[in-house]
């Protein structure tokens, strides 16, 4: 009893009591100013200057980093506590890099799955709502997540798609999209008087909610055998191009029509033959 009350025995005690001491409270720290360091990254501040994620995906990303580095700071510390009581950690490191390795190997696609969600999340390349063609499959996002991405088809069918097979997106819904009408014209038509049409069918659309820029008629692009072409661009909202196209070219067969403008020779062809196989049923 009486060496367990040396002061050399007290002094070994108390130096470990010490070094664990320091050792957990180390570990809280470290926790705590990682913790501290990815709300500063991920969350906004007060002038307003942060990274730009939406609060689902920065909440999403951090709490996942956060968990990582919880698990790695849990088990250095568990390693350096089982050091101190003189216990050879040796093999417990081994045998989690080979377990570590066992479920590298056995899960490689999960693996890949998991980090390309990482990167589709952290580089926002697209999100729930937005219209996305991967490969031969398109549609509107309904999910992401860190192992898969979902879409809904136009025919209403659910694309389940693993996200390490995502290699090339094109998002739809990204900035504005540009809405391009070519209206064909004869040759023997007045071209002044169809571009001061096309001018007018222009600025009668230009209001619309939809439109970003106003229409431009960039004037003729092509010759074709029978036909020029004529071509008004317009810069819209995302996925609203179909729509103002369609308002276009309604525009410009009405004013076509009240002006009497000449069809192109390759349009008037088969109303030629129809109306003549009419008249010869007759």
């Amino acid at each position: 009893m009486s060496e367990l009350f040396s002061p050399d025995y007290l002094l070994v005690i108390g130096n470990r009591v010490l070094r664990l001491c320091l050792i957990v409270i180390g570990s809280g720290l470290a926790m705590r100013f990682f913790k501290l360091i990815v709300d500063r990254f991920f969350m906004p501040k007060a002038d307003g200057k942060h990274f730009y994620l939406e609060e689902k995906r920065a909440r999403t990303l951090s709490s996942l980093l956060k968990s990582i580095v919880q698990y790695m700071v849990y088990f250095v510390t568990l390693v350096m506590i089982l050091q101190e009581f003189q216990i050879d950690t040796t093999s417990i490191i081994a045998g989690a890099g080979v377990i570590g390795l066992a479920i590298g190997f056995g899960a490689q696609t999960l693996v890949k799955d998991v980090i390309t969600g990482f990167f589709i999340i952290l580089e926002d390349q697209y999100s729930v709502g937005d219209y996305v063609e991967n490969g031969d499959m398109a549609g509107t996002v309904e999910d992401v997540g860190f192992r898969i991405t979902k879409l809904r088809g136009t025919n209403g069918v659910l694309h389940i798609i693993p996200n390490g097979a995502i290699t090339k997106v094109t998002n739809y819904t990204r900035g504005h999209m540009q809405a391009v009408v070519n209206v064909p014209v004869a040759y023997d038509a007045d071209i002044n008087q169809v571009q001061l049409l096309l001018a007018e069918a222009c600025e009668s659309v230009k209001e619309l909610p939809q439109i970003i820029e106003a229409p431009k008629l960039l004037g003729i692009v092509d010759f074709r055998p029978g036909e020029l072409v004529m071509r008004i661009v317009v810069k819209t909202l995302p996925m609203e191009q179909g729509g103002v196209e369609a308002a276009i070219r309604q525009k410009i067969k009405t004013l076509f029509d009240a002006a009497a403008i000449p069809l192109p020779a390759a349009a008037q062809v088969p109303g030629v033959k129809l109306a003549e196989n009419r008249g010869g049923k007759s």
